[in-house]
């Protein structure tokens, strides 16, 4: 077979590792609609196993490779491991950076500005990729068949500096300037072995790549508190108009001084054939250990994020979606009838799960009562009664559906995709977002009432800003087969059980790698996401469909993201991507059907201060490992329970240590 060989490819093209505290680990999803099993026994996972460790910290999530064969008609021909008759060895090569304290501030999609920098007084006047003081940056690490220790890659940041200036407004921890009108100067200590994640083979010298232990600190004296500083600032978000640098330049997503151990980068690798052939996805590549040139289209790419607190649910749009979006041609279901169990029951499904872990969804927010998608609510769409009538592609049942369809948010722009409503891919220089294509009323009342890539509407209000695309619209993909349901033209299909990975024909195999990974992902709002940046959406920045491009460094694109992350994922507290990270969390008592709801984010902080529901920046640092997982309840038989045709979502596996009470005084 090894004649018909003629290439190989690494998948899935993207990978998704998430952080967690815990030494242990499990792999994450391998085909799309799998939760997969966490390991262990006696827990809430779908095989019994348990998110948490002895200690109660939580595991993270490994994401595995595996390399693909192809013949000279691009036709898979098997999946090469050290098991093949074919394979004498595997030399995985990766290089991960994490580039996010280098980078370009954040400022929203819509007010990028490629002058304004992070921690602007380091290194001022270069570009992201030469602030070396900057970047974590632990080189290229090899890891190869025989090996059977774990490679740790580590590196340093915030390294050579003595000190600097930051604006005295900044909140300093134990330290209060006389003058917060006048810089502050402050000592820089380097960051050094910081861990972004570590490389381990399994079984079959397939790759392994574990995502580092989730930590994040700041390295100036006096520190920064993880804050948002801009709230403090009148007017709202600080003086003219929003354009002080505390609004942006040292908003909480680009807090001065701080890292945090995320990472993204290359993966590659160099298979030795028993026959002597050596293929790899690195070109002018002719022995193991060769080092080649990047191939962007066979070899793979890496992004660390935080948890999936809601293993089992979805957003209603996913980078999977943005990744069709951007590249139709990937699209596997081109030129198919729509169909409902496939294309529509989905998006229902995501939204009524919404209503287990947001209170608006759930219609325990005084606005959306008896507006909501939770049990009991009108927009309970997976009620059995509800989903026979949608399921009916007759007449008779045409009125609710074009209603249905009228509710659902479009993308401004004349193909109704997100991209053709944002600015030049950074780092470009933008054009006005004042621009007549730009120009339209956002509109409350129309679904996902989610908030979107422009940033939270009120915020946007307080700063005078009219954006498109404040609040998420669903893809074009997504849009023509909702009309087509709603027009009736549509087959209803079957529910299908997902299929594992190794139950699919080997054929199929690289693509449900490929969109498993992306699938339990956020593809909206991006302001700036929690795992991927609106840079999906660009196709200059990738090879084609999962594969990131040719000119991107490693670190480069998740550089994006906030930095650190957890300042981020506790401000989108409210209507961002719940499935990720809850807003809300439920308690069932099953005898009643009646269930109550608390604060996800609560208990104390490791001074025994309440966590708090207005300003939780600095806390999330210490509490996100500990907070609960949010899952469903199983029947004796192992079923999972159901309430009215929903799911019954419950918090489980919180760390008992969020629980304790204040300790002041005693």
């Amino acid at each position: 077979m090894s004649d018909k060989i003629k290439s190989i490819r690494i998948h899935p093209g993207i990978g998704m590792a998430r952080l967690g505290d815990s030494d242990e680990f499990y792999i994450g999803p391998e085909a799309p609609g799998i939760v997969v099993d966490p390991g262990g026994s006696n827990g809430p996972g779908p095989k019994g196993g348990t998110y948490r460790d002895g200690g109660a910290r939580l595991k993270r999530q490994a994401q595995r490779y595996r390399v693909y064969a192809y013949d000279a008609n691009d036709k898979v021909v098997a999946e090469l491991t050290s098991d093949s008759d074919l394979v004498q060895s595997l030399h995985w090569r990766v290089h991960v950076r994490n580039m996010k304290a280098a980078n370009y501030a954040f400022q929203g999609a819509y007010l990028f500005d490629p002058d304004e920098l992070r921690n602007p007084s380091i290194q001022p006047g270069k570009k992201p990729i030469e602030r070396d003081q900057l970047i974590i940056d632990p080189g290229v690490h090899t890891i190869a068949s025989g090996q059977t220790e774990a490679v740790v890659m580590k590196g340093d940041v915030f390294t050579g500096i003595e000190k600097s200036t930051l604006p005295g407004e900044l909140r300093f921890e134990g330290y209060t300037p006389k003058d917060p009108s006048k810089d502050v100067e402050v000592t820089y200590t380097a960051a050094q072995d910081i861990e972004l994640g570590q490389l381990r083979l399994d079984n079959q010298d397939r790759l392994l790549f574990i995502p580092a232990p989730g930590k994040g600190e700041c390295v100036t004296t006096p520190k920064v508190v993880l804050s948002n500083p801009s709230e403090t600032v009148n007017p709202p978000n600080g003086p003219d108009n929003g354009k002080n640098p505390l609004t942006n330049q040292f908003a909480y997503f680009n807090i001065p001084g701080w890292w945090d151990d995320t990472c993204g980068g290359e993966i590659d690798v160099t298979v030795t054939l028993k026959d002597g052939t050596v293929l790899s996805t690195r070109d002018n590549v002719k022995a193991a250990t060769d080092e080649g040139t990047r191939n962007p289209k066979a070899g793979a790419w890496i992004v660390t994020a935080p948890p999936k607190f809601a293993p089992h649910m979805y957003h209603v749009v996913s980078i999977l979606d943005r990744v069709y979006e951007t590249f139709p041609e990937a699209y596997p279901y081109t030129g198919q009838k729509t169909n409902f169990y496939r294309d529509i029951y989905p998006v229902f499904a995501n939204a009524v799960h919404y209503g287990w872990v947001s209170p608006e969804a759930a219609g325990v927010a005084p606005e959306t009562k008896n507006r909501a998608h939770g049990p009991g609510q009108p927009g309970n769409l997976l009620l059995p009664g509800y989903m026979k009538l949608l399921a009916d592609p007759s007449e008779q049942s045409k009125p609710i559906r074009q209603r249905i369809y009228s509710l659902m948010r479009h993308a401004p722009g004349k193909n109704g995709r997100l991209v053709d409503t944002l600015l030049p891919a950074p780092p470009q220089r933008p054009t006005s977002w004042k621009n007549e294509e730009f120009q339209r009323t956002e509109d409350d009342t129309l679904m996902p009432k989610l908030w979107g890539t422009a940033g939270k509407p009120l915020q946007n209000q307080q700063l005078g800003n009219n954006f498109p695309d404040q609040f998420l619209s669903l893809t074009d993909w997504q849009l023509k087969h909702l009309k087509n349901w709603a027009d009736g033209d549509f087959e209803v299909g079957t529910l299908q059980d997902p299929i594992p990975l190794e139950q699919l024909p080997l054929a199929e195999q690289p693509h449900a790698l490929d969109s498993s990974a992306l699938q339990p992902t956020i593809g909206g709002g991006f302001h700036p996401g929690i795992e991927f940046p609106y840079l999906i959406i660009y196709r200059e920045y990738f090879a084609e469909a999962f594969r990131v491009g040719h000119n991107n460094e490693p670190g480069a694109i998740s550089a994006y993201m906030s930095s650190p992350w957890q300042g981020d994922f506790w401000s989108c507290n409210v209507a961002w991507w719940p499935t990720q990270r809850p807003d809300i969390v439920f308690e069932y008592d099953q005898k009643t059907q009646t269930r109550t709801h608390k604060e996800w984010f609560r208990g104390y902080d490791a001074d025994g201060e309440p966590l708090s529901s207005t300003d939780g920046y600095h806390q999330m640092a210490f509490a996100w490992p500990k907070l609960g997982m949010v899952l469903p309840i199983k029947a004796n038989d192992g079923s999972l329970v159901t309430d009215q045709g929903s799911t019954v979502f419950v918090e489980q596996e919180r760390d008992p240590a969020l629980n304790r009470p204040p300790t002041k005084g005693k």
